[in-house]
């Protein structure tokens, strides 16, 4: 159902799993991308793609258990907030390469050091973001959070449809 696109016929409920799980997915899609540090817009892909998801859970928690939605949010944001200084070395590497790109004499002596420090610092960085996506996978979240919004969501009009 994931792969498949949202179809306007849907109830209110299978549209907020359908939508929920894809995100979340595209969330997961990522983690080989950070792993591999080979691209990186990984990192950017997947804050974005956990921020996306929580927005998601606030648009459509109320479905589901509220306590168990926010349980879940909050992960997802400490997920998220775990890859925010990897992201920051992330930009400053590009922009001190465009910055070098133009600049001459001494300062592209100096652009080139900083660029090799922050380059080394977010080298450093990524054995901290693997050790997220271990606990990402130990933790058993990713299972949870798609058994849990697999589950049908509560029927808002299981007591009959609201007068117009």
């Amino acid at each position: 159902m994931v792969d498949e696109p949202a179809d306007p016929a849907w109830d209110l409920g299978t549209y907020a799993q359908h939508t929920i799980l894809r995100l979340f997915k595209a969330l997961l899609v990522q983690r080989r991308v950070v792993w591999d540090n080979q691209e990186v817009e990984g990192v950017h892909q997947i804050r974005v793609a956990a921020r996306r998801c929580r927005t998601a859970l606030t648009t459509f928690g109320a479905l589901w258990d509220a306590d168990e939605v926010r349980r879940r949010q909050k992960y997802l944001s400490r997920f998220a907030d775990a890859f925010g200084p990897a992201r920051d070395l992330d930009v400053m590497v590009i922009y001190l390469g465009e910055l070098l790109d133009s600049a001459a004499g001494e300062r592209r002596t100096a652009y080139a050091w900083l660029r090799q420090r922050n380059i080394e610092r977010r080298q450093a960085e990524q054995p901290r973001l693997e050790r997220v996506l271990r606990q990402l996978e130990q933790a058993g979240f990713a299972r949870d959070f798609i058994d849990f919004f697999s589950a049908r969501p509560v029927n808002l009009w299981a007591r009959g449809r609201p007068d117009g």
